[in-house]
C-alpha cells in the first residue's frame, strides 16, 4: 500500500488553519467585548523563551507552506516574515496560505516516498526522505503551532473548545451521529 504525501498533510493543514481562522474571528470578538487590545493579545505567550501567539500562527503557516512547496518541487510564495500585529493580519495570512494549497495538485506532490528533502533550521540542515519529512517534521511542527495558539487563545478566556480546534469536519460528524 502507498501512501499519499498530499492526502496526509494538505486536507489536514486546511482543516487545522480553518479552524484556527474561526477561532480568530472569536478571539476579535472577545478582544472586543472585553476591551483587550489586540496587539497585547497576539503578543501573549505561555513562558518568556516562547513564541507569541502572532508567531506561533505565522510559523503554522510557514511550515504548511513550505512542506507543500518542498514536496511539489516548487518555490513556495513570498512568505512575510513579520509577525502580525492584528487578528486580521494573521487571518489573512491564514487564507492567503489556504490559497496556496489550491495551487498545488495532488500530483505534483507524489513521488519516491524517500526521495531527499532538505530543511534548513537554525540549528541544522535536516536531511530527510519525504514521507518522514512529513510525518516527523512537517506535520508535528503544524499540529503544535497551531495547538499552541489554540491554548494560548483558551487561557485568555475566549470561550473555544476542543470541537473547535477539530473544526468542522468534527462538527459536522457530530451533527450527523445525532441526527440518527
Amino acid at each position: 500500500m502507498s501512501i499519499a504525501m498530499h492526502a496526509i498533510s494538505v486536507p489536514a493543514y486546511q482543516q487545522m488553519l480553518t479552524s484556527l481562522d474561526v477561532v480568530l474571528g472569536r478571539a476579535a470578538e472577545f478582544a472586543s467585548e472585553t476591551g483587550l487590545d489586540e496587539s497585547e493579545l497576539m503578543g501573549r505567550r505561555f513562558a518568556p523563551d516562547m513564541l507569541n501567539l502572532a508567531e506561533q500562527i505565522r510559523q503554522a503557516c510557514v511550515h504548511c507552506t513550505l512542506a507543500v512547496a518542498r514536496l511539489a518541487g516548487i518555490t513556495p510564495p513570498e512568505i512575510n516574515m513579520e509577525p502580525d500585529g492584528d487578528i486580521a493580519s494573521s487571518q489573512a495570512r491564514i487564507a492567503a496560505t489556504l490559497g496556496f494549497f489550491e495551487s498545488v495538485s495532488a500530483d505534483q506532490m507524489e513521488g519516491d516516498p524517500d526521495r531527499e528533502v532538505l530543511v534548513k533550521t537554525r540549528l541544522a540542515e535536516l536531511k530527510y526522505g519525504a514521507l518522514d519529512h512529513l510525518v516527523h517534521f512537517a506535520n508535528p511542527q503544524v499540529f503544535f503551532h497551531v495547538a499552541t495558539a489554540y491554548d494560548l487563545l483558551r487561557a485568555e478566556g475566549v470561550q473555544i473548545g476542543k470541537i473547535d480546534f477539530m473544526g468542522k469536519n468534527m462538527q459536522d460528524r457530530v451533527a450527523a451521529a445525532n441526527q440518527v
